[in-house]
């Protein structure tokens, strides 16, 4: 299992692609629509292959929504990469991980699937199945 991303709930996409050029990041998506998490989503990359995913609010009543109103822009999940998305989330599930969406195919990885675990010790925590 290796880190694939970390996302970063933010009001403005464009805003933020500025703050995260300074640093040394260059887009290497356009951005995207996702219709069953209601976001925008756009990948940057640095010189090392570090890769951010700055969501956006795309509707008014989603859960980065919320968490912009309760904290602002901020890094609010870590996604790992697994081989096996239904093992990782069983597993985990026997450590008191709770799961917040069942695996569902994710537009951004060309439907590949995506679930978030959320652990009160870690917080949101995404899976992407290889």
């Amino acid at each position: 299992m290796k880190v694939h991303h970390y996302g970063l709930a933010t009001k403005s996409i464009e805003k933020s692609i500025k703050s995260f050029r300074a640093l040394g990041y260059e887009t290497c998506s356009t951005i995207i629509f996702d219709p069953l998490q209601g976001v925008n989503l756009l990948f940057l990359k640095n010189e090392n292959d570090h890769l951010i995913e700055l969501v956006e609010p795309g509707q008014e009543e989603n859960p980065v929504a919320k968490i912009l109103y309760k904290l602002g822009s901020s890094l609010y999940h870590i996604c790992y990469e697994v081989e096996n998305l239904d093992l990782k989330i069983e597993e985990l599930k026997k450590q008191r991980f709770v799961q917040i969406i069942p695996p569902t195919p994710a537009v951004a990885f060309n439907g590949r699937k995506i679930c978030f675990l959320y652990n009160p010790n870690l917080g949101l925590i995404e899976f992407l199945e290889k």
